[in-house]
């Protein structure tokens, strides 16, 4: 099976998504062969990477048999996620075509664009706080000529302290995350993405909600998550605990942060209106991926 990647535009995560919902059954059985085709005038926004990354890791765990094909070599794209160290955590079961970088340009270069936080990893063992610190430095920077700045940074902080405690306390044990940053000047915004490929938000949550409130059983994952990012549910029963996605939710949207959470095999796009996130955008049907996804979309201005 093929999934063609490219066009002359910015590839964002839902791009990705959506291709490999187009090209490929719901979901792949292990032994198939799929190759994830990257075209020439291909450019991948930071989630888009690591979205792939996602992609790639849980397939080859599945066994099914994943090839990433830059078509020839493609120095820039390939070089970029090589530069954002795309490769350096990608499961060793995926193929690369033409071939794997053999030094890791993250490793090279890694800290040296104050607009870029490389891929790290988020797992049991290991600390949190380097990478945090990282994020929230080029947060800082990036965004320091807002007239707003101070009250931008210590909100951006605290949005990126629970995302990445998140990993732990919804992923489980075993769960690795992954979380990065890119600033792109010619849109004026910074992307933050924190992804995991653990239990998942909603398996986590949902039988304590349930056995609070019966109503909960029902809902649909989607209409579950805008509950929690309105209304503050936790599983834990405890009006001072628990309501971290709804803080961070209070937060994005005073800043005008668009927000976007891939569950299961759905995605919420959440756009600020009015001091809320009155809109609330579902795709369904999406190729089944483990743990929860999300990804800011930051003004600098």
């Amino acid at each position: 099976m093929l999934v063609q990647l490219g066009g002359n535009r910015w590839l964002d995560a839902s791009f990705v998504d959506n291709a490999i919902c187009r090209s490929c059954p719901v979901p792949l059985q292990p032994g198939i062969r799929l190759i994830i085709r990257i075209s020439q005038n291909s450019s991948l926004l930071i989630d888009a990477v690591v979205r792939l990354l996602a992609y790639g890791n849980q397939l080859a765990e599945r066994g099914v048999l994943v090839t990433i094909d830059f078509e020839g070599g493609l120095e820039k794209t390939m070089g970029y996620l090589d530069r954002v160290g795309f490769f350096d955590h990608l499961d060793d079961r995926v193929t690369v075509l033409p071939a794997r970088p053999e030094v890791s340009g993250a490793l090279m270069f890694g800290g040296g664009n104050d607009g870029l936080v490389e891929i790290g990893a988020v797992r049991s063992g290991i600390d949190r706080l380097p990478l945090l610190d990282r994020l929230v430095e080029a947060v800082r920077i990036s965004c320091s000529g807002r007239s707003d700045f101070a009250a931008f940074e210590d909100a951006m902080s605290t949005i990126l302290s629970e995302l990445i405690d998140n990993v732990y306390e919804h992923g489980g044990a075993s769960a690795t995350g992954h979380a990065a940053l890119q600033r792109y000047s010619g849109s004026k915004s910074v992307r933050v993405v924190v992804s995991d490929d653990g239990d998942g938000l909603m398996q986590t949550i949902r039988p304590a909600l349930g056995r609070r409130d019966p109503r909960f059983i029902s809902l649909g994952d989607a209409d579950l998550l805008i509950e929690m990012f309105r209304d503050g549910l936790s599983r834990i029963d405890d009006r001072k605990r628990g309501n971290g996605l709804k803080g961070c939710a209070a937060k994005a949207i005073r800043f005008n942060a668009k927000l976007e959470v891939r569950l299961a095999s759905q995605r919420v796009s959440l756009v600020p209106v009015d001091g809320s996130y009155g809109n609330a955008y579902t795709t369904t049907g999406l190729m089944p991926l483990k743990g929860t996804h999300i990804a800011f979309v930051l003004p600098l201005v």
